[in-house]
C-alpha cells in the first residue's frame, strides 16, 4: 500500500504548477481545451462530488456542458477559479468566506 506522502507527491507531479498544469495531459506539446469532471476535480484537489456541489451552488469554476449528460471544465476556467480562491492572509480568507468585498 503506498504511503500518504507518496500519493501526495504523485498528485503534485500530476498537477504541475498553476502556470502550466496539467503537465501529464500534454500530448505532443498541446494541452487539451477541456478536461473531464473527474480530471478537473483531481487537478484542483477536490473530490468529484465536492466539485459537483460547487457547480450546483455557483461557487465552483465555470463549466462546459459538452452533452446533455457530460460536463467538462476548460483549463483556463480552472486556472482563473484557482487564482480567485487564492488568499494572502487568513483575514482575507475570512472576508471571502463571509461574502464581503
Amino acid at each position: 500500500m503506498p504511503s500518504t506522502a507518496q500519493s501526495q507527491n504523485d498528485r503534485i507531479q500530476m498537477m504541475g504548477s498553476i502556470a502550466h498544469f496539467p503537465a501529464h495531459h500534454q500530448k505532443g506539446g498541446s494541452t487539451p481545451l477541456v478536461v473531464s469532471e473527474a480530471e478537473a476535480a483531481a487537478l484542483v484537489n477536490l473530490a468529484p462530488r465536492t466539485l459537483q456541489a460547487k457547480r450546483l451552488d455557483g461557487t465552483g469554476p465555470a463549466y462546459v456542458q459538452l452533452t446533455k449528460r457530460r460536463i467538462g471544465y476548460a483549463m483556463e476556467a480552472l486556472r482563473v477559479w484557482v487564482a480567485a480562491q487564492s488568499c494572502k492572509s487568513t483575514a482575507e480568507a475570512s472576508v471571502k468566506a463571509r461574502g464581503a468585498a
